[in-house]
Protein backbone atom coordinates (compact mmCIF):
# COMPACT_ATOMS: atom_id res chain seq x y z
CA UNK A 1 0.00 0.00 0.00
CA UNK A 2 1.34 3.61 -0.66
CA UNK A 3 -0.72 7.11 -0.90
CA UNK A 4 0.45 10.16 0.55
CA UNK A 5 -0.40 12.17 4.25
CA UNK A 6 -1.57 15.44 3.74
CA UNK A 7 0.33 17.72 6.19
CA UNK A 8 0.62 21.82 5.74
CA UNK A 9 2.23 23.19 2.94
CA UNK A 10 2.39 19.52 1.79
CA UNK A 11 1.78 15.83 1.31
CA UNK A 12 4.49 13.28 2.85
CA UNK A 13 4.55 9.69 0.39
CA UNK A 14 4.22 6.38 2.18
CA UNK A 15 4.89 2.90 1.61
CA UNK A 16 3.41 0.77 4.16
CA UNK A 17 3.34 -3.41 3.79
CA UNK A 18 3.08 -6.17 6.19
CA UNK A 19 1.14 -6.75 9.23
CA UNK A 20 1.33 -7.32 12.66
CA UNK A 21 2.72 -4.61 15.47
CA UNK A 22 3.54 -1.64 13.45
CA UNK A 23 7.08 -0.16 13.12
CA UNK A 24 7.96 3.42 11.78
CA UNK A 25 11.38 4.23 9.72
CA UNK A 26 12.64 7.70 9.45
CA UNK A 27 15.03 7.97 6.67
CA UNK A 28 18.59 9.92 6.96
CA UNK A 29 19.11 13.94 5.99
CA UNK A 30 21.31 12.12 2.87
CA UNK A 31 18.59 9.83 1.60
CA UNK A 32 14.83 8.95 1.34
CA UNK A 33 12.66 6.03 2.14
CA UNK A 34 14.46 3.29 0.08
CA UNK A 35 17.21 3.21 2.59
CA UNK A 36 15.21 0.52 4.32
CA UNK A 37 14.53 -1.66 1.74
CA UNK A 38 16.50 -3.95 3.36
CA UNK A 39 14.58 -3.86 6.63
CA UNK A 40 11.76 -3.48 5.09
CA UNK A 41 12.54 -6.88 3.43
CA UNK A 42 13.51 -8.35 6.88
CA UNK A 43 10.30 -7.18 9.25
CA UNK A 44 7.47 -7.03 6.71
CA UNK A 45 6.37 -11.68 7.35
CA UNK A 46 6.24 -10.24 11.26
CA UNK A 47 5.68 -6.66 11.46
CA UNK A 48 3.48 -3.81 10.09
CA UNK A 49 6.17 -1.58 8.53
CA UNK A 50 5.31 1.64 7.46
CA UNK A 51 8.17 4.39 5.66
CA UNK A 52 7.87 7.66 4.19
CA UNK A 53 9.31 9.92 2.49
CA UNK A 54 10.12 13.31 5.16
CA UNK A 55 9.28 16.63 3.66
CA UNK A 56 11.48 17.72 0.97
CA UNK A 57 12.63 14.33 0.04
CA UNK A 58 11.71 11.58 -2.53
CA UNK A 59 8.55 12.00 -3.79
CA UNK A 60 6.75 13.95 -0.73
CA UNK A 61 6.27 17.59 -1.81
CA UNK A 62 6.19 20.71 -0.32
CA UNK A 63 5.65 24.35 -0.07
CA UNK A 64 8.83 26.64 1.36
CA UNK A 65 6.71 26.73 4.88
CA UNK A 66 7.80 26.58 8.65
CA UNK A 67 7.18 23.13 9.95
CA UNK A 68 8.28 20.91 12.96
CA UNK A 69 9.54 17.43 12.12
CA UNK A 70 7.56 15.95 14.93
CA UNK A 71 4.49 17.18 13.72
CA UNK A 72 5.06 15.43 10.24
CA UNK A 73 5.65 12.36 12.27
CA UNK A 74 2.50 12.62 13.85
CA UNK A 75 0.49 13.34 10.76
CA UNK A 76 1.54 10.33 9.14
CA UNK A 77 0.77 8.54 12.67
CA UNK A 78 -2.74 9.87 12.66
CA UNK A 79 -3.69 9.57 9.22
CA UNK A 80 -2.52 5.79 9.15
CA UNK A 81 -4.54 4.80 12.25
CA UNK A 82 -1.13 3.82 14.32
CA UNK A 83 -1.72 4.98 17.93
CA UNK A 84 1.33 3.40 19.02
CA UNK A 85 4.47 1.98 17.11
CA UNK A 86 8.32 1.13 17.11
CA UNK A 87 10.06 4.22 15.52
CA UNK A 88 13.53 3.53 13.90
CA UNK A 89 15.16 6.67 13.16
CA UNK A 90 19.11 7.42 11.01
CA UNK A 91 20.79 10.44 11.12
CA UNK A 92 18.29 13.53 11.19
CA UNK A 93 15.64 10.67 11.88
CA UNK A 94 17.13 9.45 14.57
CA UNK A 95 16.55 12.80 16.08
CA UNK A 96 12.97 13.78 14.84
CA UNK A 97 11.88 9.29 16.65
CA UNK A 98 13.93 11.11 19.86
CA UNK A 99 12.09 14.38 20.05
CA UNK A 100 8.53 12.58 19.15
CA UNK A 101 9.61 10.05 21.80
CA UNK A 102 10.48 12.92 24.17
CA UNK A 103 7.00 14.94 23.19
CA UNK A 104 4.50 12.20 23.17
CA UNK A 105 6.11 8.67 25.12
CA UNK A 106 2.41 7.41 25.20
CA UNK A 107 2.37 6.85 21.51
CA UNK A 108 6.41 4.96 21.15
CA UNK A 109 6.92 1.65 22.17
CA UNK A 110 10.34 1.33 21.39
CA UNK A 111 12.80 3.49 19.71
CA UNK A 112 15.48 2.70 17.98
CA UNK A 113 18.63 5.09 17.32
CA UNK A 114 20.73 5.13 14.98
CA UNK A 115 23.77 7.50 14.56
CA UNK A 116 21.46 10.23 15.04
CA UNK A 117 21.52 13.59 16.94
CA UNK A 118 20.21 14.72 20.28
CA UNK A 119 18.60 18.38 20.33
CA UNK A 120 19.94 20.46 22.79
CA UNK A 121 23.02 19.01 22.79
CA UNK A 122 26.32 20.96 22.14
CA UNK A 123 29.67 19.45 20.66
CA UNK A 124 32.67 20.76 19.34
CA UNK A 125 34.33 18.79 16.84
CA UNK A 126 37.76 18.29 15.87
CA UNK A 127 39.43 20.79 13.80
CA UNK A 128 40.40 18.21 10.79
CA UNK A 129 36.18 17.16 10.63
CA UNK A 130 35.38 21.13 11.01
CA UNK A 131 37.89 21.52 8.03
CA UNK A 132 35.84 18.98 5.74
CA UNK A 133 32.35 20.62 6.76
CA UNK A 134 33.79 23.70 5.78
CA UNK A 135 34.15 22.59 1.84
CA UNK A 136 31.21 21.48 1.65
CA UNK A 137 29.91 24.52 2.64
CA UNK A 138 32.13 26.11 -0.26
CA UNK A 139 30.72 23.14 -2.35
CA UNK A 140 27.00 24.22 -1.91
CA UNK A 141 27.68 27.53 -1.69
CA UNK A 142 29.04 27.25 -5.10
CA UNK A 143 26.73 24.92 -6.50
CA UNK A 144 29.61 22.53 -7.39
CA UNK A 145 26.75 19.61 -7.09
CA UNK A 146 29.20 16.49 -8.55
CA UNK A 147 31.65 17.78 -6.13
CA UNK A 148 29.65 17.68 -3.31
CA UNK A 149 27.71 14.73 -4.08
CA UNK A 150 31.16 12.86 -4.24
CA UNK A 151 32.31 14.55 -0.65
CA UNK A 152 29.26 14.32 1.22
CA UNK A 153 29.10 10.35 0.19
CA UNK A 154 32.48 9.65 1.43
CA UNK A 155 31.75 11.97 4.71
CA UNK A 156 28.76 9.52 5.48
CA UNK A 157 29.57 6.63 3.96
CA UNK A 158 33.45 5.74 4.20
CA UNK A 159 33.42 8.18 7.01
CA UNK A 160 34.28 11.86 7.48
CA UNK A 161 38.49 10.93 8.15
CA UNK A 162 38.71 7.50 6.24
CA UNK A 163 40.08 6.66 3.37
CA UNK A 164 38.21 6.87 0.23
CA UNK A 165 36.54 3.39 -0.83
CA UNK A 166 36.46 1.98 2.61
CA UNK A 167 32.92 1.75 2.31
CA UNK A 168 31.15 -1.03 -0.66
CA UNK A 169 31.27 1.00 -3.62
CA UNK A 170 27.19 0.09 -3.96
CA UNK A 171 26.53 1.19 -0.98
CA UNK A 172 28.67 4.58 -1.79
CA UNK A 173 26.85 5.33 -5.16
CA UNK A 174 23.57 3.97 -4.11
CA UNK A 175 23.85 7.38 -1.37
CA UNK A 176 25.87 9.79 -4.12
CA UNK A 177 22.77 9.76 -6.56
CA UNK A 178 20.43 10.31 -3.49
CA UNK A 179 22.36 13.48 -2.12
CA UNK A 180 23.30 14.73 -5.75
CA UNK A 181 19.02 14.24 -6.16
CA UNK A 182 18.53 16.08 -3.24
CA UNK A 183 21.19 18.91 -3.62
CA UNK A 184 19.60 19.52 -6.72
CA UNK A 185 15.72 19.03 -6.13
CA UNK A 186 14.11 22.60 -8.32
CA UNK A 187 11.41 22.69 -5.30
CA UNK A 188 11.97 25.50 -2.73
CA UNK A 189 13.20 24.15 0.89
CA UNK A 190 10.94 23.68 3.69
CA UNK A 191 12.19 25.61 6.95
CA UNK A 192 12.41 22.80 10.06
CA UNK A 193 11.95 24.30 13.20
CA UNK A 194 13.50 23.10 16.41
CA UNK A 195 12.46 21.13 19.24
CA UNK A 196 9.67 22.42 21.98
CA UNK A 197 11.30 19.92 24.24
CA UNK A 198 15.35 19.78 23.95
CA UNK A 199 16.09 15.78 23.88
CA UNK A 200 18.89 16.25 25.98
CA UNK A 201 17.31 18.20 28.83
CA UNK A 202 14.15 16.11 28.52
CA UNK A 203 15.16 12.05 28.59
CA UNK A 204 13.57 11.52 31.69
CA UNK A 205 10.64 11.35 29.03
CA UNK A 206 11.88 8.64 27.42
CA UNK A 207 10.03 5.16 28.82
CA UNK A 208 9.91 2.86 26.35
CA UNK A 209 12.54 0.24 25.39
CA UNK A 210 15.72 1.99 23.70
CA UNK A 211 18.30 0.51 21.19
CA UNK A 212 21.49 2.85 20.44
CA UNK A 213 23.21 2.39 17.40
CA UNK A 214 26.63 3.72 17.02
CA UNK A 215 29.14 3.45 14.29
CA UNK A 216 32.30 4.20 15.38
CA UNK A 217 33.73 5.38 11.92
CA UNK A 218 30.71 8.35 12.11
CA UNK A 219 31.44 12.10 13.16
CA UNK A 220 32.71 12.93 16.15
CA UNK A 221 29.36 14.48 17.38
CA UNK A 222 26.83 11.72 16.10
CA UNK A 223 29.29 9.36 18.15
CA UNK A 224 29.33 12.22 21.20
CA UNK A 225 25.21 12.01 20.68
CA UNK A 226 25.57 8.12 21.00
CA UNK A 227 27.34 8.20 24.08
CA UNK A 228 25.43 10.93 25.49
CA UNK A 229 22.04 8.93 25.29
CA UNK A 230 24.09 5.42 26.94
CA UNK A 231 24.96 7.62 29.96
CA UNK A 232 21.45 8.93 30.35
CA UNK A 233 19.41 6.32 29.80
CA UNK A 234 21.11 3.21 31.53
CA UNK A 235 18.48 0.71 30.68
CA UNK A 236 18.93 1.53 26.88
CA UNK A 237 20.49 -1.26 24.85
CA UNK A 238 23.59 -0.34 22.71
CA UNK A 239 25.13 -2.44 19.52
CA UNK A 240 28.57 -0.72 18.13
CA UNK A 241 29.25 -1.58 14.78
CA UNK A 242 33.18 -1.01 14.34
CA UNK A 243 33.85 -1.19 11.09
CA UNK A 244 31.05 1.21 9.42
CA UNK A 245 29.91 5.48 9.55
CA UNK A 246 27.03 6.69 9.37
CA UNK A 247 24.66 3.45 7.80
CA UNK A 248 25.20 0.62 9.26
CA UNK A 249 21.82 -0.59 8.41
CA UNK A 250 23.15 -0.41 4.56
CA UNK A 251 26.72 -1.24 5.17
CA UNK A 252 25.80 -4.33 7.15
CA UNK A 253 22.01 -4.71 6.91
CA UNK A 254 22.30 -8.60 8.08
CA UNK A 255 23.87 -7.52 11.16
CA UNK A 256 21.26 -4.57 11.99
CA UNK A 257 18.84 -6.58 11.05
CA UNK A 258 19.64 -9.16 13.44
CA UNK A 259 20.33 -6.35 16.35
CA UNK A 260 16.85 -4.62 15.44
CA UNK A 261 15.13 -7.79 15.42
CA UNK A 262 16.63 -9.30 18.85
CA UNK A 263 15.66 -6.15 20.32
CA UNK A 264 12.42 -6.02 19.34
CA UNK A 265 11.77 -9.63 20.63
CA UNK A 266 13.14 -9.55 23.74
CA UNK A 267 10.84 -6.40 24.83
CA UNK A 268 7.78 -8.42 22.91
CA UNK A 269 7.17 -5.50 20.30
Amino acid sequence: MQGFVTVPGGELYYERTGSGAPIVFVHAGIADLTMWEPQVEALAGSHEVVCFDSRGFGRSRTEPVEFWPVEDLRAVLDQLGIGKAVLVGCSRGGQHCLDFTVDSPERVSGLAWVCGGVSGLQHEPPPEQSAVFDRVEELYEAEEWDALADLEAHVWVDGVLQPEGRAPAAVLERIRKLIYELETRAEAEPKPQPATLPAADNLDRVQCPVLLVVGALDTSGTIASGEHLARSLPAAERVDFPDSAHLPNLEHPKRFNRALLDFLARHGL
